[in-house]
């Protein structure tokens, strides 16, 4: 394995042998998800009347707009 130095507390090391160290692109070379980390893989389905995979509610924007001020 090789170890590269790259500052004061900051190192990079080689690739293990046989994987692929370049992150996963579509066609159009835009970043992709694993099939393992979709909400479907999980178990998790969508819920009828406009909610995300998330499990979306009905106060959801109301909470988006009540942040605290340190967000």
């Amino acid at each position: 394995m090789d170890v590269k130095k790259l500052g004061r507390r900051r190192v990079a090391t080689s690739a293990v042998r046989g994987s692929d160290p370049s992150p996963q692109t579509g066609p159009d070379g835009e970043r992709v998800r694993a099939a393992e980390d979709t909400d479907q893989a999980w178990g998790v389905t969508p819920r009828a009347g406009g909610g995300g995979a998330s499990g979306a509610g009905a106060n959801d924007e109301q909470l988006k707009r009540d942040v605290p001020p340190h967000w």
